[in-house]
């Protein structure tokens, strides 16, 4: 009988020790957490330490226990110190904190607006949590990005001179920077073309080839135009003159036999599909063409920044015009004028599957189908200059290959839209097509391009 008590009364001991431990054990576990230790993490998309233009900096900032509690940023120079952002969130130490885990932070930062001289500057980022840490101050992340302030515009020195560039055609520029720049080129009616370094003896000596738009008249504004590591931007005015030229215009009859038989199975290879012909023809020839000309113009960025072409492109031998750069084409169904478009290449007609060789020495960046224009060739030449090859019946080449002057690429034919066995040959200027004729000028590439990129070897040894 004893022993039965004595077993209860120790049983009700455990129990109330668990009765008071659980409480405690929660407290103790409750405390644990709020008092956590691990400090906001910061990061941000600053590349380079320059400031000078408006420019925001992004801070990305996250933490992982109850919530980011606020954000200070301070700018410091020669010891006068400017607050950029005083970020609070809303929330409390005795509550749940803030529960926000990730902030974005937006920092605007323009060095006239703020009084900023040129020299050196302190960027401080202070974070803190909402953590019992710290006497009930959180965790603070401390983060200090040395900076430079520079508020002078570099400058832009056009070596080449006298410019005489047509409408639809082609040009380079020489120059030399006054300091490193993210960006630099010429403008041409706010079309940007961008320059790439022009040797090895002079890192500041740039060269840019620039194209005028078969539509940009005479008038057109161009312009070198550089950009500084810290956004400070000059642009330039230079001796550029544009001849104006004309274009032909053509008429062209549409027949519900063609549309039939050449427009809806290039729409139906797309997955599309219409039924009225008039939609079928401006799906193909309005709407698969703007998609074409993004895809190629596109491919303008694959350049390379050194020149890879030597002389005079080549033309297909043998070959008659079939059709100009920047034909004008009006297209009519049935009396009426359903669509125009500009023909922004050459059109030329050999023999039935000719060989067609590279005009240039260069690398393929594409080889593949493109719609209305079918198998198509692209090759890149260096600094923004490729040629592109259409229409072909088969190709030799895939993206990667490098290949010479007069290499065969691949053979004429009558693939995408294509009426009769040809081949439909372009060059590009960056993101701009240009007329071929200029580039199978010996005369003209000596008189335009050559001689002015003679001034990089002058002008490099004139620095030495």
């Amino acid at each position: 009988m004893n022993g039965v008590k004595s077993k209860q009364k120790s049983t009700i001991r455990w129990v109330l020790l668990v009765v008071l431990l659980v409480p405690l054990i929660g407290a103790g576990t409750l405390v644990a957490m709020r008092l956590e230790g691990r400090t906001p993490e910061v990061t941000h998309n600053m590349t380079e330490p320059f400031i000078g233009a408006p420019r925001d900096i992004v801070l990305d900032i996250s933490e992982r226990g109850r919530g980011l509690q606020r954000i200070r940023v301070t700018l410091t120079q020669n010891g006068h110190e400017t607050l950029l952002e005083d970020f609070q969130f809303e929330g409390s130490m005795l509550g749940g904190g803030s529960g926000i885990m990730a902030h974005q932070l937006p920092v605007s930062i323009d060095a006239a607006r703020l009084s900023l001289k040129d020299g050196e500057a302190q960027m401080r980022i202070e974070v803190r949590d909402f953590s019992w840490r710290n006497w009930w101050h959180g965790n603070l992340a401390v983060v200090e990005l040395p900076m430079v302030v520079d508020t002078r515009a570099p400058q832009v020195e056009v070596l080449s001179r006298l410019h005489y560039v047509n409408q639809g055609g082609s040009g380079v520029v020489v120059y030399r920077l006054s300091e490193t720049c993210t960006r630099h080129g010429v403008e041409v009616g706010g079309h940007f073309y961008p320059g790439y370094p022009a040797g090895d003896k002079d890192p500041k000596l740039m060269c840019a080839f620039f194209a005028v738009a078969y539509n940009q008249g005479t008038d057109t504004a161009v312009l070198a135009s550089a950009t500084d590591l810290a956004g400070n931007q000059t642009k330039m005015g230079f001796h550029c003159r544009i001849r104006s030229k004309s274009f032909r215009q053509d008429v062209l009859k549409i027949s519900d036999t063609f549309i039939q038989d050449r427009m809806k199975p290039l729409l139906a290879a797309e997955g599309k599909s219409a039924t009225d012909p008039k939609d079928v023809f401006l799906a193909v020839n309005r709407d698969m063409r703007k998609d074409n000309y993004v895809l190629l113009t596109g491919l303008g960025h694959q350049t390379v920044p050194k020149m890879m072409w030597d002389g005079a492109f080549t033309r297909l031998p043998k070959a008659a015009n079939r059709a100009r750069f920047a034909d004008h084409r009006v297209y009519r169904y049935k009396g009426a004028v359903i669509d125009r478009q500009v023909h922004l290449g050459a059109d030329l007609a050999s023999l039935q599957q000719a060989p067609v060789p590279a005009a240039n020495n260069g690398r393929v960046v594409f080889a593949g189908r493109v719609g209305i224009y079918g198998n198509v060739v692209v090759i890149d030449h260096g600094f923004g200059l490729f040629s592109q090859y259409a229409h072909l019946s088969s190709m030799a080449v895939a993206a990667g290959d490098r290949v010479n002057k007069n290499d065969i690429i691949g053979n004429t034919g009558a693939t995408g839209l294509a009426v009769g066995d040809h081949l439909h040959f372009g060059i590009m200027v960056n993101d701009t097509f240009v007329n071929p004729v200029e580039w199978w000028d010996s005369h003209w590439i000596k008189n335009n391009i050559l001689n002015k990129m003679k001034l990089v070897a002058r002008a490099a040894g004139s620095k030495n």
